[in-house]
């Protein structure tokens, strides 16, 4: 009988030692069952970074939620401690400065004409990158002014990135456009 070169079959003599067969089998099968179980099975640091992702998520959505609180409350305080000193504010294709000079020379003296700045519609979405996250945010608000009682309804959108540091989340660069709504779309 001759011999085909066959690799799993080891061959002692002119007969096959199919009991080293055999075992090499079960060490290869042994072997596979753990590579794969490895791979399809989140390790407890997977679920440990994934819960840390998501503790993440929602304390970048805080911080965004607080600066469109205080918009809403047409106050300015506290605002600054949600960004970060070299802070870039790109609104509606200005460029307005860091935040201490968009605070001072846009923000706070527009929210003293207003009577009322309310959103709806907001929806926020985060992807975490550690240190940073990208948020992407849509929304309509509502402007009532204290002249004369105008309202202003435009849709917005904004991006920002923030930054983790010592723990705690700040808004890094933020740009936000805003259009009239169209026919048919609500501000409330």
């Amino acid at each position: 009988m001759s011999r085909a070169f066959n690799p799993l079959i080891r061959w002692e003599g002119s007969k096959p030692n199919f009991m080293k067969i055999i075992t090499s089998l079960k060490i290869a099968i042994v072997s596979l069952v753990v590579l794969v179980s490895g791979c399809t099975q989140p390790t407890d640091t997977q679920e440990d970074t994934a819960q840390d992702t998501q503790e993440d998520e929602a304390k970048v959505k805080e911080v965004l939620l607080a600066y469109k609180s205080g918009i809403e409350a047409l106050s300015v305080e506290g605002l600054e401690d949600l960004f970060m000193k070299d802070s870039e504010v790109f609104e509606s294709g200005g460029v307005e400065g860091s935040f201490d000079h968009y605070l001072g020379h846009h923000l706070a003296p527009e929210l003293k004409v207003f009577e009322s700045f309310q959103f709806s519609d907001h929806k926020v979405t985060a992807k975490i990158d550690l240190p940073y996250a990208f948020t992407t945010e849509t929304y309509n608000y509502t402007i009532v002014l204290a002249s004369d009682g105008r309202t202003i309804s435009q849709k917005g959108v904004g991006t920002s990135i923030l930054k983790k540091v010592d723990g705690n989340w700040k808004i890094l660069k933020t740009h936000t456009s805003a259009r009239a709504m169209k026919s048919g779309e609500s501000g409330h």
